[in-house]
């Protein structure tokens, strides 16, 4: 039987305070990896970070994404989604506070504490949601991913400026953009442990999730939409670049995806409302996404970097708020929701690993861009086929509807 939805309580102030926290603690979950890509070329500079730390210092993230979602719903079981959110935040402003200490070996110790925090938080909100808004699953889930665009994008708009005369003050700047809103997450997560702590609660996350075909088509369409979003955070500015724009042109246009992603995210529960089920908007975020990689490599970069910004930010903040959503709306409880959670974050970050890694590899090599073109097409075919299965109005571990006509 599913639990009963948790977001009508007797007060209104669990409610709009949990919303409240979760927006703050969702600011910090984009903002850390963000700020450290945006100053990569002065931390480089500064640190004097070998090739293969530099490649390290980009995967990381991805990597420890990966695991600890794995890893999400053992530690939900055993401490809960409050306590496991507030031990989180903790160790995430620890891992703040050491990368303001000018040295490799802090940046990486730091960076290896912000993720595995993050990554943690990552597989404890979809269940929580799940479990707390049930009725309005595909708002708050989409609050929940404009508040990590926006983190993710202030972050890269801000260090860079904070950062001083060619990036000389780059600690000062990462220091500044993620300790204080780390600090107010884990002030304002305490009352959210007073109110209703889930900790000791029973929690039957089932193992069938891994043997269940529309958990996997969840599982395929966030890693796919993963691994083309992480390609065109990594790359984009560079392939302008190497098309004739300036580096700074180029980064402007990375600028313009990532607030244009805040709209795509927007959209997504205003479509769920109106339609039966999410195949149609899986299928529109696979085509804007296609037409934003053609007109970004194909299109006289001029006017083709704009529009590949419009259709990428589009499809890529749709894309993120639709994977996330599925994960509640195919779960038909919060233990389930936690479980397909772990599974598809964990996976999918796994797949998503490749869009830097492959990707960075055509891009930088000889007439390299065509390839990478197509190997992104062929990703997007596969996201909008996982995407169909996935959008059905079903349950995972729940048996398929007959076909009309079929004997029961």
């Amino acid at each position: 039987m599913e639990q009963p939805a948790l977001d009508e309580p007797s007060s209104g102030r669990p409610t709009w305070w949990l919303l409240a926290a979760l927006v703050v603690v969702s600011l910090n979950l984009r903002a850390p990896i963000a700020a450290v890509s945006a100053l990569l070329t002065p931390i480089k500079s500064g640190l004097g970070l070998s090739g293969p730390s530099q490649t390290l210092l980009t995967v990381l993230p991805a990597l420890c994404l990966a695991l600890f979602a794995f890893a999400g719903p053992a530690l939900v079981r055993r401490v809960g989604e409050e306590r496991l959110v507030a031990t989180s935040m903790i160790v995430l402003l620890v891992g703040d506070l050491v990368r303001t200490v000018r040295s490799e070996a802090a940046l990486f110790l730091g960076t290896l504490l912000v993720v595995a925090a993050i990554g943690a938080v990552n597989g404890a909100v979809p269940g929580m949601i799940k479990r707390r808004f049930a009725s309005r699953l595909a708002p708050v889930m989409a609050l929940y991913t404009i508040a990590l665009t926006i983190g993710a994008a202030g972050a890269s708009a801000l260090a860079p400026r904070l950062s001083g005369h060619e990036g000389t003050d780059w600690l000062a700047s990462l220091a500044w953009i993620t300790v204080p809103v780390a600090v107010v997450a884990c002030v304002v997560w305490l009352p959210v442990l007073r109110e209703r702590a889930t900790a000791g609660r029973p929690t039957r996350i089932p193992a069938a999730l891994w043997r269940d075909a529309l958990a996997w088509q969840v599982t395929a369409f966030f890693g796919f939409m993963g691994l083309s979003f992480y390609f065109v955070l990594g790359w984009l500015p560079t392939i302008c670049h190497q098309r004739g724009m300036t580096l700074d042109e180029g980064g402007l246009v990375q600028a313009v995806t990532s607030l244009i992603q805040v709209a795509g995210s927007l959209g997504v529960p205003l479509l769920i409302r109106r339609l039966r089920d999410q195949r149609g908007v899986a299928a529109a975020v696979g085509v804007l996404n296609a037409g934003g990689l053609i007109a970004l490599m194909l299109v006289p970069i001029s006017f083709g970097a704009w529009i590949a910004a419009l259709l990428l930010g589009l499809a890529q903040g749709a894309g993120f708020a639709l994977a996330l959503t599925l994960i509640g709306m195919r779960a038909k409880d919060a233990d389930t929701a936690v479980g397909l959670s772990g599974m598809a974050q964990g996976v999918g970050y796994l797949i998503a690993i490749l869009g830097p890694l492959v990707g960075g590899m055509l891009v930088t090599a000889s007439d390299g861009l065509p390839a990478a073109l197509v190997l992104l097409l062929v990703v997007t075919a596969g996201q909008v086929v996982a995407g169909l299965g996935a959008g059905r109005n079903r349950h995972v571990l729940e048996p398929a509807a007959p076909r009309p006509g079929t004997p029961r």
